[in-house]
Order: structure tokens, then sequence, then C-alpha cells
């Protein structure tokens, strides 16, 4: 009779902790997807504003991230063998 009730109480016990665990959970989630949008934007105006204080226009730094094409030897892989073969595509 002993082992029975502590057996019922430690799975009620087990179950509580589950469930609570999977609420708080829940509403972790649910704060950091309200707060994500909020974040974004000050983390966004925080590089802005380390950007002008180090001399970065807005303009110079996305003409910088656009890429570029660099002159050079380059090997053409879209239609290449697996890594590790010799075949050529001629």
């Amino acid at each position: 009779m002993k082992n029975t009730l502590t057996s019922i109480f430690a799975l009620v016990l087990g179950f509580f902790t589950v469930t609570f665990a999977a609420v708080m959970g829940l509403f972790i989630g649910l704060g950091a997807l309200i707060a994500r949008p909020f974040i974004k934007k000050k983390i966004n105006a925080a590089y802005q504003e380390a950007l002008k204080q180090q001399g970065y226009s807005d303009q110079s730094f996305q003409q910088e991230n656009q890429g570029a094409t660099f002159d050079g030897e380059y090997e053409d892989i879209t239609h290449s063998a697996p890594h590790g073969s010799k075949q050529s595509m001629a």
C-alpha cells in the first residue's frame, strides 16, 4: 500500500513538473516572438550609430556589401563531377 501511494504521488509530481515546464516554455517562446521585432530594431539602430561613429555613411556601406567580382582564376563548379573526381566536362 505504501509503495502504491508513493508511486501515485511520484506520477502526479512528475506530471505537474512536465506541465509546468511546458507552460513556462510556451510563455518564454511567446515572449521571444513578441520581443523579436523590437530587439531587431534596437540592434539595427545601434549598428547604424556605430557605423556613423566610425565614419561610414549608410550609402557607402551598402555599396560595399552588394558584392563585387574579383578578377583572377576560377574554376566553374556548377556542373562539375563529384568531389575527388578528376573528370572534365570537355
